[in-house]
């Protein structure tokens, strides 16, 4: 495998813009912090990207923490196939134990909500060509692993060969040629008598598509995330929801369901090349007991449908136990909605993994948790445990009452 630099001045140690080639095809990555690499990876990703807000290169950059490094790998074949793959690439400070290390290690992710690569016309041999040609790019840059969180949308995943682990169920609400009536008739009894009760209360639904709906939502929102004690990294404000908006222009939705005009609850939707996911959730506090949280949910089921969605994804739970109370309330909304939820777990140096996890002795079998050497700060870092399902803080928390 050949490789020429692509950007000038760009830090070798986590992985410049870069070129390989291997059997005719070629493996760019791409930072994002230089301009001709992130003009690449957005060209890619308009090529690649099927949509996905969360692979778009706006938004990986906008959640990777200080000191990350929003990067993203892309291959091309002969063919014209092309396999897209946005991360954050993430510095390893210390060991198991919390001894600080003397060297430069660095270690992959991918960001909330879901992630991995992309390329639905991929062979099996392209993709075990891409493999390849990351694990060489891993390597030479002392990238000791990745955990990738993989879509329950299984025609949206490409084969892995890492372990996969199968983590609580993800709940998917399949839509195909269901009618409106089918839909309502397909949720839970209880569910269904808490639609008709804020229906018949005079609750009205309101839809907005653009920015003009984000100071609302940020309201519900922001109140949600205080009751509910959300990690400061689930809030979210109107600079993050514009970007989502740029990014992905007619793809955002939100759904309000009002009193007298008043937003009383709300959901965020974002779209998908033929699927949608609710993204962001909130309710005001004296609302609790009124319904308008499922009245919005069902509401965004609607409109999915009237979008052309195949599915409408409503992620998990908040502690990834199959008893959660979360995934028990989005269980609810249709009916054999469990979905398997992977993540994804692959080391690419294996003797620096084993180096890392030896001074606090830990594996992934003992603590739950992947990379293990990250087992002990992850509460510190602010990094959600591989599986557990912390985005669904933001996707709904206001129901656990």
């Amino acid at each position: 495998m050949t490789r020429t630099d692509s950007a000038a001045g760009a830090e070798r140690s986590v992985g410049e813009n870069r070129t390989g080639r291997t059997a005719g095809a070629v493996l760019s990555v791409h930072r994002a912090d230089d301009p001709v690499g992130l003009e690449l990876w957005t060209e890619a990703w308009r090529r690649t990207g099927e949509g996905d807000i969360f692979a778009h290169p706006d938004y990986v950059r906008a959640v990777a923490l200080e000191g990350e490094h929003p990067t993203c790998a892309v291959m091309s074949f002969a063919d014209g196939t092309e396999i897209y793959y946005p991360f954050i690439v993430r510095p390893i400070s210390s060991d198991a134990a919390g001894n600080a290390l003397d060297e430069e290690l660095w270690d992959l992710y991918t960001p909330l909500v879901y992630g991995g690569p992309m390329g639905r016309c991929a062979s099996a041999s392209e993709i075990d060509e891409f493999w390849t040609a990351m694990r060489a790019w891993a390597q030479e840059h002392r990238i000791v692993s990745e955990i990738i969180r993989f879509t329950p949308v299984r025609r949206n995943r490409l084969p892995y060969p890492g372990t996969l682990r199968e983590q609580a169920p993800h709940i998917v609400v399949d839509l195909g040629l269901l009618s409106e009536d089918d839909i309502i008739a397909r949720l839970h009894k209880s569910v269904r008598r808490r639609y008709r009760k804020a229906r018949d209360a005079g609750l009205t639904i309101r839809m907005v598509p653009d920015e003009s709906g984000i100071d609302d939502f940020v309201l519900l929102h922001t109140e949600t995330m205080i009751r509910a004690g959300a990690h400061q990294k689930f809030h979210v404000d109107a600079d993050f929801l514009r970007l989502i908006h740029r990014a992905v222009p007619g793809q955002a939705l939100y759904v309000f369901a009002c009193e007298d005009g008043v937003p009383q609850s709300a959901e965020m939707m974002v779209f998908r090349d033929g699927s949608s996911y609710a993204y962001l959730a909130g309710t005001l506090t004296a609302a609790l007991s009124g319904n308008s949280t499922t009245y919005a949910a069902v509401a965004a089921m609607l409109a999915a449908r009237e979008r052309g969605s195949n599915e409408h994804v409503l992620a998990g739970g908040v502690t990834n136990t199959v008893d959660d109370k979360l995934l028990h309330f989005k269980r609810g909304f249709t009916r054999d909605g469990d979905r398997t939820y992977y993540t994804g777990e692959q080391v690419f140096l294996v003797e620096d993994y084993e180096r890392l996890c030896a001074p606090a002795g830990v594996s992934q079998e003992q603590t739950g948790f992947f990379p293990a050497y990250r087992a002990r700060s992850r509460a510190e870092d602010g990094h959600a445990v591989p599986g557990e399902q912390a985005e669904s803080a933001s996707v709904g928390e206001d129901v656990l009452r």
